[in-house]
């Protein structure tokens, strides 16, 4: 039987949670990922649930619940990418998930209401169970949506701080192949908010620093990761989600 994970932005203290899991029991084990994205951020919960899904088993269902209300404009949708099954609402969020088309896209037409998202991931759900899909779903395409990447040029590159965790540690969209392919080996700076605070070299990890000093790593999905040891850097250095960041390398020309 296939695992159902849920991403969403309900925070526990409310029903939603609670509502689908209950309408899950004896149908799939489930897991929750996270219910603590930030509210309406699409891009939070697809950052997280992008980084996640692959360690799950093939044949995963994952169901992102941020701000997918579903209309007749924007209905649910259930995907299949990699082995994996997604089901959310098809609004270009799938296209910021996936790095490539997924084999197929399908949309769940149900009836508006008070529970329609909750009711429309449980009718999804119990359809690839049983086998049921292409009679509860209509073939469609996917939207796209434009990734926010990082801008580089020959001796810079302008990137976001696209996820700020729980220990205050600040997430960019800067990756290793990125940053090795414009810096060549040359010195740099990595500057935050301005040209005041920066960091001029890369660390293997967390340790190696003094507590309270800034440090730069490359994480575990390769992108560039920012923070203040044994500190938080979101707080310290007054980082927030999207803020952007500036690396400046030397020019020895």
């Amino acid at each position: 039987m296939p695992v159902v994970t849920i991403t969403s932005d309900w925070n526990k203290r409310d029903y939603y949670a609670g509502a689908l899991e209950g309408g899950l029991l004896g149908i799939a084990p489930v897991c929750e990922i996270t219910h603590q994205i930030n509210p309406f951020d699409v891009r939070m919960g697809v950052f997280v649930l992008r980084q996640t899904y692959s360690r799950y088993p093939s044949g995963s269902i994952h169901i992102l619940a941020v701000q997918a209300q579903a209309t007749d404009q924007l209905p649910m949708s259930v995907t299949f990418y990699e082995g994996h099954y997604f089901v959310t609402v098809n609004d270009g969020r799938l296209s910021l998930l996936f790095d490539h088309e997924p084999e197929w896209i399908r949309t769940v037409y149900t009836t508006p209401g008070t529970f329609s998202e909750i009711d429309a991931y449980l009718k999804v759900i119990k359809a690839i169970i049983e086998g049921k899909l292409e009679d509860k779903t209509l073939p469609a395409e996917m939207k796209t949506e434009v990734r926010p990447s990082a801008v580089a040029e020959k001796d810079y590159i302008m990137g976001q701080v696209i996820y700020i965790d729980s220990y205050g540690n600040a997430i960019t969209n800067v990756s290793r192949s990125l940053f090795e392919k414009v810096g060549e080996g040359r010195s740099f700076r990595i500057f935050l908010q301005g040209p005041y605070t920066k960091i001029e070299k890369l660390s293997e990890n967390y340790g190696g620093v003094r507590p309270g000093e800034l440090l730069a790593l490359f994480n575990s999905a390769g992108l560039l990761e920012l923070a203040v040891f044994m500190g938080n850097l979101s707080s310290l250095e007054n980082i927030g989600l999207y803020d952007e960041i500036q690396i400046q390398f030397a020019n020895y020309g």
